[in-house]
């Protein structure tokens, strides 16, 4: 925590509350979560035994580990509970679906029937597990970069007793997913490599509205793998990139990228760019060249409005201050994003002085169903209020929850309701219409 919280101590304890109370509402959702092997093994080891199991595809999430003591048992619980719901869409209808032991990280579902699971078979069961996840959350695809897939047959074999064929089998199947993993992320390293070396990223851009009138503020720049390489990668670009250690040269590269394709944002318009803490070290030569490349492109300083991310370590917030302080004062405008279902810092909150706050997607969605939420979003929005800062909902999608937001007062909004994310030419391609249909 901040030293010398210009909040009060008082304030930051009752947001934090409200914030864990919003974490607890999501992970307490009701799943429909498997038994475990040893419920299962007298029934699994008879279908082996009379040639009914065919064999088994694993499910290894043990490389959450870390994932989990950083975001916490709930939110762990909360996506094995979609990862079950997702395995109960792709599986058979007579196969058997179990954890390997109780409270474990392992997911086994035993094939009934004479499926052969080859590479075609599993590659399929990938694209079903994984590619029915929500995205944009980063949490999500942060740990969806972690789970491994592995199968394994169980032949006949009337001379061993059933049950050891089924262990080893997991065990053979378990070493699989380890290994294709570890081939994965080879793979992803020197993919993403390459779209950063050779520019093959889309650069997509998602209005931010002004709800009173649903004027466009401006828009949010969004970088995705391009073409088949998203495919290859199986997860955002982001995530790829930061286990590949490229991080920092992707996020350098969507930037350049984002002012350069811009849309047309007009005179007052805004456009809202993602940073990494490191963009705002000390003599950053990158950071120079984009600002005075916007300069020299006729925007006004006040244009551009960088996004930090309220996940920030102390040792960051220390070194980016003097530079952020700095643009500040050329006018420069900042937004602090994800604010909601963490816990939320009002030093942070106080030092940054951001033009905008803008509010968590998962805090967002389903607001009009939830009763934390909305209290949330209302303390939310004072805060907003007294810091001189606009808040932003994100993740907008149902007109339940955009009425919600409204009668909050909250003046800006984000989402596929509003507006889905597209290229830069699609903008000026409205644009022109809207003038076409102004001028008749």
């Amino acid at each position: 925590m901040w030293e010398d919280d210009p909040f009060g101590g008082m304030e930051q304890q009752a947001l934090e509350e409200l914030s864990e109370a919003v974490r607890e509402e999501d992970a307490s959702q009701a799943w429909s979560t498997p038994g475990v092997l040893s419920q299962v093994i007298g029934q699994v080891s008879c279908a082996v035994a009379e040639r009914r199991c065919s064999g088994l595809w694993l499910i290894d999430t043990t490389q959450l580990e870390g994932w989990e003591r950083q975001q916490g048992a709930g939110a762990f619980d909360g996506f094995m509970g979609r990862l079950f719901e997702a395995v109960e869409r792709a599986k058979g209808e007579r196969d058997v679906v179990c954890l390997e032991g109780e409270g474990g990280d392992t997911v086994v579902v035993f094939v009934m029937g004479d499926a052969f699971l080859g590479e075609r078979e599993m590659a399929r069961l990938s694209t079903e597990l994984l590619g029915g996840f929500e995205r944009g959350q980063m949490v999500m695809e942060q740990a969806l970069e972690r789970v491994a897939l592995g199968s394994a047959m169980v032949l006949p074999n009337a001379s061993v007793d059933p049950r050891r064929q089924v262990y080893r089998a997991i065990r053979r199947a378990r070493g699989e997913a380890q290994e294709a993993y570890h081939d994965q992320q080879r793979r992803r390293s020197r993919v993403v490599g390459h779209l950063i070396a050779q520019r093959k990223i889309r650069t997509l851009y998602q209005p931010v509205v002004r709800l009173k009138d649903r004027r466009v503020e401006g828009y949010e720049a969004l970088s995705r793998a391009d073409g088949g390489e998203a495919q290859r990668l199986g997860v955002h670009l982001f995530v790829a990139a930061s286990r590949a250690e490229l991080e920092g040269e992707l996020d350098q590269a969507c930037r350049m990228l984002s002012v350069e394709r811009r849309p047309p944002i007009g005179e007052e318009g805004r456009l809202f760019l993602n940073c990494l803490p490191p963009t705002f070290y000390a003599s950053n030569p990158e950071l120079k060249a984009l600002l005075q490349g916007w300069g020299e492109s006729g925007m006004r300083p006040e244009q551009l409005v960088f996004e930090v991310t309220e996940q920030i370590t102390y040792e960051q917030f220390v070194r980016i201050m003097p530079t952020v302080r700095t643009l500040r004062e050329e006018g420069y405008r900042f937004a602090l994003d994800d604010v909601g279902t963490g816990a939320a810092n009002l030093r942070l909150l106080a030092e940054l002085e951001p033009d905008y706050i803008k509010m968590d997607l998962e805090l967002t969605r389903g607001i009009a169903r939830s009763e934390r939420k909305r209290a949330l979003a209302h303390y939310l929005q004072e805060l907003a209020i007294r810091s001189g800062a606009e808040l932003i909902a994100e993740g907008i999608e149902t007109f339940d929850d955009l009425e919600v937001l409204e009668s909050l007062g909250v003046a800006l909004g984000q989402g596929y309701l509003l507006g889905e994310p597209r290229e830069a030419s699609a903008w000026w391609e409205t644009m022109g219409e809207a003038l076409l249909s102004d001028d008749a």
